[in-house]
């Protein structure tokens, strides 16, 4: 284990224990009941952000601050920028602040979930996109597993039936731990079922960032230049490796992203046509999801629902997108 590894994980631990020891962070419980009537204006929301140096995250909070504007609750948001570590000490102190209900995309599902656990039991938690099972009320999030293998066979149709294809991956890196690789699973068994075979040749983490996408591209090609497909495990990871290609003169390799259905990814799609280079992607509405989280934080916050009423995972609708139907999701006044 590396030493930046093990100062990660110290870190968290420091976290854990600290959390742990905060019975009453906040000053409010978090119980499945309804909880006291309170005035939509009165009522605080936070949002615990993981990121935003991608726009499907970016996205989220454009739509969440658009939903406080409208219904009168005050948000406040957080950035963690990538780090889990930062995360927990933006929820802590977003809790301490006496904020109605935090919702989170969690960075670690894995890493954090104690830490959560012990925030979701001082204020309602709700996730979108990124969850922990069996911490908070719910979680809201597309399938990803379903959208991935949507897109994958679609993917698979612009391929021989039967023919085997040369394949990279870029992925979220070592904290991707549920969402990056249900995509790839959905993908992969997608092409299968396409009747696509495949030899993965590289799996490189470019973090969901179009501009990390675009040096982790260039490795994969000075590896393997006539790889036959690059797929992003989102649109904004794909975007950046077909720019590279532009730039390199690649005129073979083709690209395709399991999900999200990036604005930008439609034009592509949409311009190229059933024989332009980006084949498919998969829907992952972040507007749909942060929509539906924070309605759910709202109606807990002023105590129109119980926590206990809703589901623990919530899906948005699934689909796959290629040249055949991209006009039915391309909308060019989207913010994503």
């Amino acid at each position: 284990m590396d030493t930046m590894r093990r100062g990660s994980l110290a870190a968290l631990s420091v976290a854990a224990v600290v959390l742990a020891g905060c019975s009453t962070i906040g000053g409010k419980a978090s119980s499945g009941g309804v909880r006291e009537a309170k005035d939509v204006k009165d009522v605080t929301i936070g949002f615990s952000q993981r990121q935003l140096d991608a726009p499907y995250f970016a996205a989220m909070v454009d739509v969440a601050e658009k939903k406080a504007r409208k219904e009168g609750f005050h948000l406040e948001v957080q950035n963690a920028d990538g780090d889990a570590v930062t995360q927990l000490n933006q929820a802590q102190t977003l809790v301490a602040q006496g904020i109605d209900v935090l919702v989170a995309d969690a960075m670690s599902p894995k890493t954090q979930q104690v830490q959560l656990k012990d925030v979701a039991g001082e204020v309602p938690l709700v996730f979108v996109d990124t969850g922990i099972e069996g911490v908070g009320v719910t979680s809201v999030s597309s399938d990803n597993y379903a959208i991935g293998k949507l897109s994958g066979r679609l993917a698979a149709k612009r391929f021989h039936r039967g023919k085997t294809i040369s394949l990279a991956i870029l992925n979220g890196g070592p904290d991707d731990e549920i969402v990056g690789p249900d995509r790839q699973r959905g993908f992969l068994d997608g092409l299968r079922a396409g009747g696509v075979k495949y030899h993965l040749v590289a799996r490189t983490p470019a973090n969901y960032s179009q501009d990390a996408a675009v040096p982790a591209t260039e490795s994969i090609l000075a590896a393997h230049r006539n790889v036959d497909l690059i797929v992003g495990l989102n649109d904004s990871m794909t975007l950046g490796a077909l720019s590279t290609l532009r730039d390199k003169g690649n005129e073979k390799t083709l690209v395709a992203a399991a999900a999200d259905g990036q604005k930008q990814a439609l034009q592509e799609i949409k311009s190229g046509g059933c024989d332009g280079r980006y084949i498919s992607t998969g829907l992952n509405s972040p507007a749909l999801a942060a929509d539906r989280a924070f309605d759910i934080a709202l109606q807990i916050g002023t105590g129109k629902a119980a926590p206990k009423s809703f589901k623990k995972q919530e899906y948005t609708r699934a689909a796959g997108i290629n040249c055949k139907n991209v006009d039915k999701f391309y909308d060019p006044r989207s913010v994503f």
